[in-house]
This record gives C-alpha cells, sequence and structure tokens, in this order.
C-alpha cells in the first residue's frame, strides 16, 4: 500500500486486481508450486496475513526454547519470578500501545506525501513511547515497591530494565503496524524473530548476573532494543520511499488530528483482548485452580482460532483503510482466504481434538473435549465478527466497532460468570459462542451498511508549516 499516492482512494488499473497487482496470465501458468508461489506475490492481503500467523508461530516456537533454557539453566523461584515479570512487562506494553499501533493502519494510507507519512508515524511512536514509559513506571511501583508481588522490579536495576523493556515492546509493536499499513508484513516476522531468537544468548552471557531474575529481563530488553533499531532501520531505502527518520514538525497538529482515532482504537482493541485475561481468573474463582489448568490448556488449543480470523482481518483493515471504495471486494477476499485457512484446522480438532488434549495428560480429554468442540465451532462467527471489525475501523467508524466488541465481551463474561458453577469450564464455551454468534448475527444483518463508506469529510490539514522540519 503506497500511503504517498495521490490518485483517489479506490481507483485502480484497469488490468489490476483488488491489491493492485497485476493477474498472473492463466497461460504462463506452471505446475501448483509456481501457481502458489505467483498468488502469494500478487495478493497483498493473502501475503500480509500469512506473514502475521507466521509471526506469531516464531515467537511462539522461540519463546518455546527460550524458557525451556532458563528452566534448565535457572532454579524454579528464578524462573517462576522471571516468567511473571515478563509477562506484566508484555501486558504493560500492549496496554500501552494498542490503540497508537492499530491507528497507524487508518492514517498512514491516508498521508498526502511523505512528510506527512513520518510525522504520523513519528505521532504514533511518541504516543506509544510515553504511553509505555508511564505504564512501565506504574508497573514497577506497584508489584515492585508497593504490593511487592514482583520484588526484582523494587530494586534500580530490575526496574530500569522492566521499564526499558516496555518501551521497546510497545515502540516494536508501533513499528510492526507501520510495516503491516504498508503490506510489508515480512519485517514484521523479522523484526520479532530477530527479538525472540536474540534472547536465547543473551539470557546466557555470564556477565548477566546467573541465577536472578535481572538475567532475564536484561535479555529481554537488550534484545529488544536491538530488534527495534533493526526494525527501524529496516524502513531505510524503503520501496515505497518512506525512511522513519522522526518528523517533529506539526507534531502536537497531528497528535491532536488522530487523538479520536488512537483512542478508540486503544479501547477497540482492548475489549478484544480482554477475555483472554479475565476468563481465566474467574474460572478459579468461580470452580477450582484445577479446573482452570483444564480450562487453558483447552483454550490454548483453541487459540489457533483466534490467530487466524484477526490476522486476516487486519490485513483487510490496512487494505481497505486506502481503498475504502472496494471495501466490499475486499472483505469477501478476506472471508475466502479465512475460510481457506480454517477449515484443516477445524476438520483436524473436531475428530481428533481428544488425542491433542490428552497430550498435556489422561485426564484432559474427558475435561476439555467438549469445549474445544465449542470453541472450535465459535471460530465462524468470531471470523464474521472479526471481519466486520475491521470494515468498521477502516471507514472509521470507530464507535460502533467499540459498542460490538464490548458487547460480545459482556455477553462472553455475564454467561461464563452465571454457567461456570452448573457446568464448569463447558460454560465459557457456552458464553463464548453465544456472544460470537450474537455479534455475527447483527453483523450479517447490517452486511450493506457495513460495505458502505460513510460520506467522506474534507481532512484536517495540520497548522504547522509543510516545509521539512525532521
Amino acid at each position: 500500500m503506497t500511503t504517498g499516492k495521490t490518485a483517489p482512494a479506490g481507483a485502480l488499473p484497469a488490468d489490476s486486481d483488488l491489491t493492485g497487482a497485476r493477474p498472473v496470465d492463466a497461460g504462463s501458468a506452471g505446475s501448483l508450486p509456481v501457481r502458489l508461489l505467483a498468488r502469494f506475490g500478487s495478493d497483498a492481503m493473502l501475503r500480509n496475513s500469512l506473514f502475521i500467523m507466521a509471526t506469531s508461530v516464531v515467537t511462539s516456537l522461540l519463546g518455546y526454547v527460550f524458557w525451556l533454557i532458563v528452566a534448565r539453566t535457572q532454579p524454579a523461584s528464578v524462573s517462576g519470578a522471571g516468567a511473571a515479570a515478563t509477562s506484566a512487562l508484555q501486558a504493560a506494553a500492549l496496554f500501552a500501545c494498542v490503540g497508537a499501533a492499530a491507528a497507524m493502519i487508518e492514517w498512514l494510507p491516508r498521508s498526502r506525501s511523505a512528510l506527512e507519512w513520518r510525522r504520523r508515524v513519528t505521532a504514533g511512536v511518541l504516543v506509544a513511547a510515553l504511553a509505555s514509559a508511564v505504564a512501565g513506571v506504574l508497573v514497577v511501583g506497584l508489584l515492585g515497591h508497593l504490593l511487592h508481588t514482583l520484588p526484582a522490579l523494587g530494586t534500580l536495576a530490575g526496574g530500569t530494565l522492566f521499564c526499558l523493556g516496555t518501551v521497546f515492546f510497545a515502540v516494536g509493536t508501533v513499528v510492526d503496524y507501520v510495516a503491516v499499513s504498508e503490506r510489508s508484513g515480512g519485517r514484521m516476522l523479522a523484526r520479532n524473530a530477530l527479538f525472540t531468537a536474540a534472547r536465547i544468548p543473551l539470557v546466557l552471557l555470564p556477565w548477566l548476573l546467573p541465577g536472578t531474575t535481572d538475567q532475564i529481563l536484561t535479555s529481554w530488553a537488550v534484545a529488544g532494543g536491538v530488534a527495534l533499531l533493526v526494525g527501524l532501520a529496516g524502513f531505510r531505502g524503503s520501496t515505497h520511499g518512506h525512511s522513519m527518520r522522526p518528523a517533529f514538525g506539526g507534531l502536537a497538529a497531528h497528535v491532536r488530528e488522530m487523538m479520536g482515532s488512537l483512542i478508540g482504537q486503544h479501547f477497540i482493541t482492548i475489549a478484544a483482548m480482554l477475555a483472554s485475561y479475565l476468563l481465566p481468573i474467574m474460572v478459579v474463582a468461580r470452580v477450582s485452580a484445577a479446573a482452570n489448568a483444564y480450562f487453558y490448556a483447552t483454550w490454548m488449543l483453541g487459540a489457533v482460532f483466534f490467530m487466524i480470523s484477526p490476522a486476516v482481518s487486519t490485513s483487510l483493515f490496512a487494505e481497505a483503510a486506502g481503498n475504502a471504495g472496494q471495501i466490499r471486494a475486499l472483505a469477501r477476499r478476506c472471508a475466502l482466504i479465512i475460510a481457506a485457512l480454517l477449515v484443516v484446522p477445524m476438520a483436524v480438532y473436531l475428530a481428533g481434538g481428544g488425542l491433542l488434549l490428552e497430550l498435556f495428560g489422561p485426564a484432559y480429554p474427558h475435561e476439555g473435549r467438549l469445549l474445544l468442540v465449542l470453541l472450535t465451532v465459535s471460530a465462524v462467527p468470531d471470523a464474521v465478527t472479526n471481519i466486520a471489525v475491521a470494515m468498521l475501523r477502516a471507514t472509521n467508524r470507530l464507535r460502533t466497532a467499540l459498542w460490538l466488541n464490548t458487547a460480545m465481551l459482556v455477553v462472553s463474561l455475564v454467561l461464563s460468570w452465571l454457567l461456570l458453577p452448573g457446568m464448569g469450564i463447558v460454560g465459557v464455551g457456552v458464553g463464548w459462542l453465544v456472544a460470537q454468534t450474537a455479534g455475527a448475527l447483527w453483523a450479517l444483518a447490517r452486511w450493506r451498511q457495513l460495505g458502505t463508506p460513510p460520506t467522506p469529510t474534507p481532512p484536517t490539514a495540520p497548522t504547522a508549516p509543510t516545509a521539512p522540519t525532521g
């Protein structure tokens, strides 16, 4: 997606598909692998989606290796404390930066020049950096000094490393979303692969105070800083003509212009994320910690469905943000891609979900099989609601997107709370399926309105001079 283009949104060459790429000549198509490779190269939505999903897979695998090494080389107390500290780091960073990150996808395609593009990126990065720094300090003060939940954060070294890691993680996430908006999901994959891979040798360095949580936090902070620098440098010489060099002129005006979007995108994403954080706590409170072990393992298996449709929908958001006139056709393509990617894992889970759960232990299939079936079935309405939210975001109907996500969150939590004592963890699956189905039915009933972009309003020009100052 070229953010500095001068053609009006939706204007495409006659011989182009909806991604702006020229179709492959059917007569020149070769074998199936060649045709698939050509499809991957020409379909920006598919390419971006696969890169986003590959990022999740690679970071999960390398993260598993990292914690396996920590578990084998450090005492259990250090490993557990480090896991808690880094979980708090990720939560603080994500809750601080998700609005700025999503706003990049909305606003960068609307940039009318390379300078305006750089100013908007600068605004997003600064908002994420400041918000994550504040979040890091608050977590250190609360969990490290006030409650003493994470004593490692109570030291100067631990607190400093935590705050640095939080900022690097948050700004890196914004850079990832800038890459997605530029149809360069490969940059996102490369930066995250470097981040997760670099932690592995760093945690083994002898001068990092082995046997302390500072060793783990240092590896996260250093790897995060290195990966961020590489990610920023990767935009130098971009094929789209953009660089990540800061541009501070008119910054306040751009922040004011984007503020409604920053706040709206933030709460939309938070509403989508909260269930994953709250449901395990609810299972413990309403049933037992043992029940949560079965629930959490099953939820992790079901997470494959919560990776596919959000990834493709994020690509839809990136495509439609600069091409709202084609949003219905883009949404149909998004649905086809999701369907193609979901059919195999859904069939595997429905046919052999019990065998997958048995890997965790002999009691897990009995306890989690029905829940896994409900989560598998819910992948269909979940995909519909993810597409709907992406369409609403791309057409700047943030309030409607927020209400949709919030309503599904509330229905899911309320039903889970009511059903857990009588149905056990299956009650969470019922609540989740009902909430997603209700949201999907609402979206399908309003499909025509969702696919009709709102009447555009004249853009608010920054009050700052347009001469380069960055």
